[in-house]
């Protein structure tokens, strides 16, 4: 079913890199940079971001129910992560720096899925058009697919910070197409909730990344639902053969 006309978008985060591998490696060398006095302590530093990451769950309901703020999520997960491994003496100014040095060091670890690249260079080969659909804060977003070298036209890339409407609305998917000049859309994405739900919603083909093989939770059923690098090449290359 090979269409020029077809548009093959992809979210970031979780599905052109590992963000989990790149998020630990950030707040590890942000917690050294600040509270770790330089020294090599990794029984701390593993303790201290396992921690970290429990509350990072611990305080995302409340964030994504809006009854925190940004900031406030920030500071209450990294507060709340040290105390509990015995730093309790910490200022604002401190819980601040630790968000400045994750965010501008973030792009620094990322590193792309080994078949994205091939995949990007397929897509261009065929003319078919391919970008990216984000939530995030646009420098950060950015500087990471910068390090990623991706070959992506800058008017085709989306940041919601840049466009003001974010997933899971899928006004962000509508903007897209009223955006592109293209007959068929396809969406990449490894999360349920705020990448296919909309997606489906705004009447693009979902193509959901799910190595973790997570579940359905609604009637929203992707199109394709990939448990493997594999089966995700697979997915996208019926559309372009």
């Amino acid at each position: 079913m090979r269409s020029k006309k077809a548009a093959f978008f992809f979210d970031l985060d979780n599905t052109l890199f590992d963000y989990e591998a790149s998020f630990k490696k950030a707040s590890l060398f942000a917690f050294r940079s600040i509270f770790s006095s330089g020294e090599q302590n990794n029984k701390l530093e593993e303790k201290w971001f396992s921690h970290y990451k429990t509350f990072c769950d611990f305080y995302w309901q409340a964030y994504e129910k809006a009854w925190i703020t940004r900031k406030e999520y920030q500071k209450n997960r990294l507060s709340s992560s040290l105390r509990a491994v015995g730093i309790s003496k910490v200022n604002d100014h401190e819980i601040q720096r630790y968000q400045q040095l994750f965010e501008r060091n973030i792009h620094l670890f990322v590193e792309l899925y080994p078949w994205i690249q091939d995949m990007i260079q397929i897509l261009k080969r065929n003319e078919i058009m391919y970008g990216i659909i984000s939530n995030g804060e646009a420098d950060v977003q950015r500087n990471k697919i910068k390090h990623l070298n991706l070959d992506i036209p800058e008017k085709q890339i989306y940041i919601s910070s840049e466009i003001n409407v974010a997933k899971p609305s899928p006004e962000i998917f509508h903007l897209v197409r009223k955006d592109v000049k293209a007959s068929a859309f396809f969406y990449v994405g490894d999360s349920y909730s705020l990448d296919m739900v909309p997606a489906i919603q705004a009447g693009w083909t979902a193509i959901w990344w799910n190595p973790s093989m997570l579940d359905v939770t609604n009637d929203k059923v992707p199109h394709y639902n990939c448990y493997s690098s594999d089966e995700l090449v697979e997915a996208i290359m019926r559309y372009i053969e």
